[in-house]
């Protein structure tokens, strides 16, 4: 069933919205971190080594027990911090190396008393530090200050930029879509979302349809129409609802003949046009 996609600007919303609940899970993990937890291990198999090299007896082997570490609860956590700002990040610095300006450069030597050498110089010192440029030392890498950044470009705000194409923007889009998606997973808000499905109405009403999916429920399509619409589903809370997987099947049949059906009609349509536009000439001649 297709649906109308998250846009890429409320995805990145989630990202600013619940990245310190990302941050709160790791913190709030066990008092042995995921670091603790890798040095512990890394030690474990430095004695290990030794004792190989110097052909420890077996006896003394059995003293060597690493003693029960269990791996910290919230490594996914980290695993999926780290994915979400590195994705963040590299589409920023591809982004950023397409439509950000380059700083201005200052002039290469002061001369006293020329003006517009100094206006430069000073143009050049606010350019190289205003805020909005993307950086790309570490700094500033984050996966908040990537969002910002990103959902900046995608509003056009002002700035040393070029204005963002759809290639561009399609581009943020998928990465943007997936690192909502990992964090609502990780973190467990994953909603349910209603998305209007504008380019594909009822097929027997001809209302709006709307794709409810997320959460724990299973995906579902309403017609905002009820009782008013002739499809043969049930009404539930005053809409036509497809629920069960037969039905979900059967709309997606019927929404595909609907569109064929649309597609024949506005080909006769155009055909029609080009014959009267056709006659009218020919009469005009």
């Amino acid at each position: 069933m297709q649906h109308t996609a998250r846009p890429a600007a409320d995805d990145l919303r989630v990202v600013l919205d619940h990245w310190h609940h990302m941050r709160a899970l790791i913190d709030t993990a066990r008092p042995r971190t995921g670091a603790e937890y890798l040095r512990a291990l890394d030690a474990h198999d430095a004695v290990e080594t030794a004792l190989d090299r110097t052909a420890a007896a077996p006896a003394e082997r059995e003293h060597l027990v690493l003693a029960e570490q269990p791996a910290p609860l919230r490594l996914h956590v980290v695993d999926a911090c780290r994915a979400v700002e590195i994705a963040l990040c590299s589409i920023a610095d591809e982004i950023a190396a397409e439509v950000q300006r380059s700083p201005i450069s200052p002039p290469r030597r002061a001369i006293a008393g020329d003006e517009a050498a100094l206006d430069l110089d000073l143009l050049a010192m606010r350019d190289a530090v205003d805020e909005r440029r993307w950086r790309y030392n570490l700094g500033e890498r984050t996966a908040l200050r990537a969002a910002e950044w990103l959902l900046a470009r995608l509003h056009d705000e002002a700035g040393p930029f070029l204005p963002l194409d759809e290639a561009q923007r399609a581009r943020i889009g998928r990465i943007a879509r997936e690192a909502a998606r990992r964090i609502e997973r990780t973190v467990g808000i994953e909603q349910r979302r209603a998305y209007p499905m504008d380019d594909r109405p009822c097929p027997w009403c001809g209302a709006t349809l709307t794709m409810h999916r997320g959460g724990s429920d299973a995906d579902t399509v309403t017609c905002e129409n009820g009782y008013d619409c002739g499809a043969p589903v049930p009404v539930v809370e005053g809409r036509r609802t497809w629920a069960a997987p037969h039905e979900l099947v059967a709309l997606e049949q019927a929404l595909a003949a609907d569109a064929h059906r649309r597609k024949r009609a506005e080909a006769r349509r155009r055909q029609r046009a080009a014959a009267k536009t056709s006659m009218d000439a020919d009469a005009a001649a």
